[in-house]
């Protein structure tokens, strides 16, 4: 079988996507394998499948399809680790009357950080990605406001906020365009606590470089993350934790 008829061939039964029942060849099932991880999937022997945290009805469909699907690399989606999320949630020190916003939700580790944290608090989240906004809307405590955050106004969307936590984009300098756009939204006495890529550390072009002098003017600190900290979510890249307070 090519792997597109495998990928044809395949079942959901529940959140679960299973491959047809054939000896597969090791390079067809390693690509099958890829695709199907592309799209959210993760192996789980047990279930004798690949598990989805949502229905993969969609997802599947769009494969089949002959759509070419990478979640992780179409919108740097990496989520954060349950304990990196606390670390952040501790870092902020959120009170109950603070009004909070995460920028780039995901399907909602942080907000279910913040939540345990203060069961009171109603996050207000941004998630471009379809798939995730589904789940997020799922979660206690999350309140969609959008689903673009570089293209929000602060003024027009929902104002300003005293807390705000995130893990955004990294790649081509997204966490640096997302991060001086969160600064719009942070009140005066407010805190920003987000994760970063360290590639602004050491890069010479203009915009990293303007960004580093930017933050030097602000009551920021930079704080090392270890380098395995995003290994559970499908990658080592070298990241970095930054509070900004106004």
């Amino acid at each position: 079988m090519t792997i597109d008829q495998v990928i044809a061939e395949c079942t959901i039964e529940g959140n679960v996507v299973k491959l047809p029942v054939i000896q597969l060849e090791r390079k067809v099932y390693m690509e099958t394998a890829k695709r199907l991880e592309g799209i959210g999937g993760k192996w789980n022997r047990k279930l004798g499948g690949f598990l989805f945290k949502g229905d993969p009805s969609a997802l599947l469909g769009r494969v089949q399809s002959g759509e070419k699907v990478n979640l992780k690399k179409d919108f740097q989606y990496f989520p954060t680790p349950e304990g990196l999320a606390k670390r952040l949630v501790d870092m902020a020190f959120i009170d109950w009357h603070h009004r909070v916003l995460e920028p780039s939700a995901g399907q909602g580790a942080i907000v279910k950080a913040i939540v345990e944290q203060e069961p009171q608090i109603s996050v207000d989240c941004f998630e471009l990605m379809e798939e995730n906004a589904v789940e997020l809307a799922k979660v206690t405590g999350a309140r969609i406001i959008g689903s673009n955050f570089l293209e929000s106004i602060p003024a027009i969307t929902c104002g300003i906020y005293d807390r705000i936590i995130a893990n955004p984009p990294f790649s081509k300098n997204q966490d640096i365009d997302h991060i001086r756009h969160m600064y719009d939204y942070l009140a005066p006495k407010g805190r920003l606590v987000t994760i970063a890529s360290v590639h602004w550390h050491f890069a010479k072009g203009r915009k990293e470089l303007d960004f580093k002098n930017w933050l030097n003017r602000l009551d920021s600190e930079i704080i090392a993350v270890e380098r395995s900290a995003f290994k559970t979510s499908g990658t080592e890249v070298e990241t970095c934790i930054v509070i900004i307070d106004k």
